[in-house]
């Protein structure tokens, strides 16, 4: 075979880009969770989620958390299922919509459900008569 005619004219840079992100990598050392938590001071009172500890709003950054992440999933260990009533669906749909609207951009869904659930748990004399209203603590 005539030398060339099969070559990979590139195959030569990439072993020279592949050394220089070596050391890249090799020279930037990772951080450890563990110095996350020494760099970042307890959170003040303007922070995105008070008293959640380990949540990516907590942490200062130049960047907002959902304009750091690459998608919505980021930064959530774990898939949370919530099984709810079927008229949920309707007023999860307005809530979404109203929030959207309150900011006038889009939200994803399950940013808009975490920051209600956010909200919710510092609203717990308004859970509880929700509960009541349920059929909790009937006495």
């Amino acid at each position: 075979m005539k030398s060339g005619a099969g070559d990979d004219p590139f195959a030569d840079d990439d072993d020279q880009e592949d050394s220089v992100d070596e050391k890249t990598v090799e020279s930037a050392p990772e951080p450890h969770h563990e110095d996350l938590h020494e760099e970042t001071s307890e959170p003040d009172s303007t922070s995105a989620m008070p008293g959640i500890p380990d949540h990516p709003g907590d942490v200062e950054a130049t960047l907002p958390w959902i304009h750091r992440r690459d998608g919505v999933k980021d930064d959530r260990s774990h898939k949370t299922v919530h099984y709810t009533e079927h008229t949920l669906k309707r007023e999860r749909r307005e809530l979404l919509g109203a929030v959207e609207d309150e900011l006038g951009e889009d939200v994803e869904l399950t940013d808009a459900r975490e920051a209600a659930y956010l909200v919710g748990m510092d609203h717990v004399e308004e859970v509880a008569d929700l509960l009541q209203e349920w059929g909790y603590a009937i006495e």
